[in-house]
Parts: C-alpha cells; sequence; structure tokens
C-alpha cells in the first residue's frame, strides 16, 4: 500500500471515529453492561438457598441523559431450599451527581405482583436500600422489571444534562428478620392484616370503589412493604384500645400497626366521636407554624425556620391526650415508629399564586404538590421524620403519637371514596401535612367532611390521635366491624 492510499485510510478512519464520538456527544444514552452471560449471584447468608439471576449485570448506568429517556432492568430472586426467607433489594456504589435528584426516578415491580412494588421513587444520592422484607415461599422465584426514568417536566431541565447516574442492584438477606421467622407471629393483629391482603396497589384501578381491601406497597422509608386499608366503611378495621375505639390504617417500616382514633367503646359496640379539638398553632404569621414542631420564627434560612426545638399546640395537646387516656398502655404503643411531617419544599402555582421554596420568613412556600395523588409512604427529610426513639427518624418526640398525613388519606382512597370512606367522620380534623404559606399565614391539610381542604394553622378542628402499636399484639376476639370491634391481648401480647 502507497503512502497515498495509507493516508486515506487512516483520514478515512479518522472520520469514522470523530462521527462516532460526536454521535455519543450529541444523543443520550444508557449504558448496561452486557458480557455476553447472565450473572447468577448465590446469597451465602442463606446457606446457598437464594440465587439471583440478572438479564444482563448487575450494573446500570446512565450518562448524559435526556428527559423523558429511560432504561429497563430484569432480574429474578429464587429460593431454592426449603424454607420461607426475606430479602432486601439495594442500589450499592451509588454515583449520582444530577443537580435535581427529583427529576431521575426507578419504578420496579414482581412481574406476578408477589414480590416488592414501587413506583417512580426518586433515584437515591448515595447507597440505599430501595425494597425490603420480601418474602419469598421456598420453591418460589420473583422475577422483576426495574425501569429508570429521567422525567420529562415544565421546568427548565439543563442543569441536569451530561450528568451520571451509575450504581449496582445488590439482593442481601434482610437483616431484622431471622431465617425461618416470620413477619408477623401467629395469631398477632399484624399476621390477620397480612393474610387480608389482596394484591399489589399498581396492579388496581384507584379510581374504582369496587377495589376496597388490604393492598400493599413499598413505596416507603427504605422500601419496607406496607399493608395498607383502602376502600369504605365496610372495611373490618377497628380496634378497641381501653374505652376508646380506632381505625387501622396501615402496617409500617417497622412492622407496628397505625390507628387513629375514631370514638368510644361503649356498650360492647364502637360509636364516633368528634369532642376533640385544637387549633394546629394559634400563631398563623411565618413559614415555621406549618410545622408540628418547629425553630426559630420568621428567620434567615430554611434549617433555622423548621429546627424541631418548638411544640406546636397541636402536638402539647396529643401529649396531654396521651398522657391521660394511653399511658398505661405504653409498653403495646411502639416508640420506634416515624410519623412523616413532610416540610420538603415544592415549586407551584396555586390560585394564580407562585409558591417557591424558600420555606423561612414571609416568603411564599409550597410544602406539599397540590395535585399529588401518589401511592407513598416516603419521608424525604429526615428532620422531617418525627420519632421519639428511630435510628432513622429525628428523635424529638417526648411521646408517640402526632395526627393522619394526607398521604395516608389518598393513600387509602379517602379522595375516590369520600363520603363512603372509612376515614370520613362527618366531621373537619387535622392532618399532620403543610400545604403552604401565603406570605402572610401558613396553612396546612384538614379534612373537611368528605373533602381535604387547606385550612388556617390557627383554626380550631377536630383532633383524632394517631398511635403506632407494636407488631406482636394479638387478637383474642372480634371481627373488626363497629359492632364487633377487634380486642387485643394486652397481657403478655407486648
Amino acid at each position: 500500500m502507497n503512502n497515498y492510499k495509507l493516508s486515506m485510510l487512516l483520514a478515512s478512519i479518522g472520520i469514522i471515529l470523530i462521527s462516532i464520538f460526536m454521535l455519543f456527544c450529541t444523543y443520550a444514552y444508557f449504558s448496561v453492561n452486557v458480557f455476553g452471560e447472565s450473572n447468577k449471584i448465590n446469597i451465602n447468608t442463606f446457606d446457598g438457598n437464594a440465587a439471583v439471576v440478572f438479564t444482563d449485570t448487575s450494573n446500570v448506568t446512565m450518562v448524559d441523559g435526556y428527559t423523558g429517556d429511560s432504561i429497563t432492568k430484569s432480574f429474578t430472586v429464587k429460593n431454592k431450599g426449603d424454607y420461607d426467607i426475606y430479602y432486601d433489594i439495594k442500589l450499592e456504589n451509588v454515583v449520582n451527581n444530577f443537580a435535581n435528584p427529583d427529576d431521575l426516578v426507578y419504578s420496579i415491580y414482581e412481574e406476578n405482583g408477589l414480590g416488592a412494588s414501587r413506583s417512580e421513587s426518586i433515584i437515591p444520592t448515595s447507597d440505599e436500600l430501595i425494597a425490603s422484607n420480601i418474602k419469598l415461599k421456598k420453591g418460589s422465584t420473583h422475577s422483576y422489571k426495574m425501569i429508570i426514568t429521567f422525567l420529562k417536566t415544565d421546568k427548565d431541565q439543563s442543569n441536569n444534562m451530561n450528568k451520571t447516574f451509575s450504581s449496582n442492584i445488590n439482593i442481601v438477606p434482610s437483616s431484622n428478620i431471622n431465617v425461618g421467622e416470620d413477619i408477623y407471629t401467629k395469631d398477632s393483629l399484624g399476621k390477620l392484616i397480612e393474610n387480608s391482603v389482596i394484591d399489589s396497589i399498581n396492579n388496581i384501578d384507584l379510581n374504582d370503589i369496587n377495589n376496597s381491601g388490604v393492598y400493599y406497597t413499598n413505596n416507603s422509608i427504605n422500601g419496607g412493604i406496607i399493608y395498607f386499608y383502602r376502600g369504605s366503611k365496610d372495611l373490618k378495621n377497628t380496634v378497641v384500645l381501653g374505652n376508646n375505639c380506632y381505625k387501622i390504617i396501615r402496617t409500617t417500616m417497622d412492622r407496628g400497626i397505625r390507628l387513629i382514633y375514631s370514638g368510644k367503646y361503649e356498650n360492647d359496640v364502637c360509636s364516633i366521636d368528634s369532642s376533640l379539638s385544637s387549633v394546629f398553632n394559634s400563631k398563623s404569621n411565618s413559614n415555621a407554624y406549618v410545622g408540628f414542631m418547629y425553630g426559630t420564627v420568621s428567620s434567615l434560612d430554611y434549617k433555622l425556620e423548621h429546627n424541631n426545638t418548638s411544640s406546636s399546640d397541636i402536638k402539647t395537646y396529643l401529649e396531654n391526650y396521651f398522657k391521660e387516656n394511653l399511658s398505661e398502655y405504653k409498653d403495646y404503643i411502639t416508640s420506634d415508629t416515624i410519623y412523616c411531617s413532610n416540610r420538603k419544599t415544592k415549586e407551584f402555582t396555586y390560585n394564580r399564586v407562585l409558591y417557591g421554596t424558600l420555606g423561612f420568613a414571609n416568603n411564599n412556600t409550597g410544602y406539599y404538590e397540590m395535585n399529588n395523588d401518589k401511592i407513598s409512604y416516603e419521608c424525604h427529610n429526615i428532620n422531617d421524620r418525627l420519632t421519639v426513639n428511630s435510628e432513622y427518624g429525628s428523635k424529638v418526640l417526648n411521646y408517640p403519637i402526632a395526627l393522619i398525613t394526607k398521604n395516608e388519606l389518598i393513600n387509602a382512597g379517602f379522595d375516590v371514596f369520600k363520603d363512603d370512606s372509612f376515614l370520613n367522620f362527618n366531621d373537619s380534623y387535622w392532618t399532620l401535612t403543610p400545604a403552604y404559606y401565603n406570605g402572610s399565614a401558613a396553612y396546612n391539610f384538614l379534612v373537611n367532611n368528605n373533602v381535604i381542604i387547606e385550612s388556617k394553622v390557627s383554626t380550631e378542628a377536630v383532633v383524632r390521635p394517631v398511635i403506632t402499636i407494636s407488631k406482636t399484639v394479638k387478637v383474642i376476639s372480634g371481627d373488626g366491624s363497629m359492632d364487633y370491634p377487634y380486642i387485643l391481648n394486652l397481657e403478655g401480647g407486648k
């Protein structure tokens, strides 16, 4: 080959390489490392009883993504042993330099509705459990699809271009459940709820009023499985504690049973009571007052404004309720549970008013996406995870008691079942969830008969205490109806 031909060949190769380079600089791409064979990983902690098979590999990477792009990852978990096991799904070696992490989300679901189920959860910026305490029966297989999506919004998203996400998916044994054990013990209230589960919430029509019962999701803190009641007043989820009646809302990430006060237990039946009432905060003229707890009023930044140093009026009211009505049952009420006040700011326009994300002093601030109907029990800000002593929370509560959240109401189908919802007590009662601060007054969400509205925090309304009882408490009798409520065994059921 003469020098001219060689020069032309090299030039052609150079042009091709430059074209390929320009192509990758111009277009977004998702990369999944594929080496020709599936990875098979045995979980040694299970003595080789579980195997994980990825369709390609366990690594998933996104570079220079464009809005609307997505990638699907497939893998299976198989139980080859002679006993049931519990496992967690974890993202490890996370690299995520997205400027706005909310733009990158994932959904994960088991194809037969038997394993973990999450939808459009924010991709973590560090190593994190994304689903936990997943039960896999002996001889069974869970087949998963995980979809990662760069959301397209109506905002400028140029700050998230040319960014990178990379991680490895890992399957590990659940650390809080011993091999051979079950989440809930025999005859416990939790086992009764678990046995009543109908389906994953991802598999039903959320607007169909025929879908009433117990469902599950992993859209929660650390992806813990949540069983929750959704539907009508015909649901059998009434529990007696002392002389008071409560409705079961759901289970929690610590496997407790969350209850909301409904009324009195008299003559062996439950009745509705709306006599408890309070303002949320007697003052409303600062961002601080959306909080169940708050910091420095009219401060110079978000953190100072929302430090958990002062108690709201309604928190003090609930603490007195606990001392007067629940102290003798404190051994059966878990203090490890999380109550989410969710002061995560969100920009939106509502009634032609723009609400920003500053969250302090007299700045217009949005705290909850007004039309957010997503089924979720997540709580992103640790400062908003109100707890007595849980390692996953802020450890600022004196007593394990709070209020229902707007998310819990939506998850229970309140906005669909309305008058017939088991959470409609035909009165107006407070939630724990902030709505917005409009420059002059703080507003939180309030249940007003069959609708959820925003109300100034200085408004007086009904208080419905929310508590969480231990996962081991057992049922003596009852079927959960108002006329024949569940009676708990408080003798050794701690």
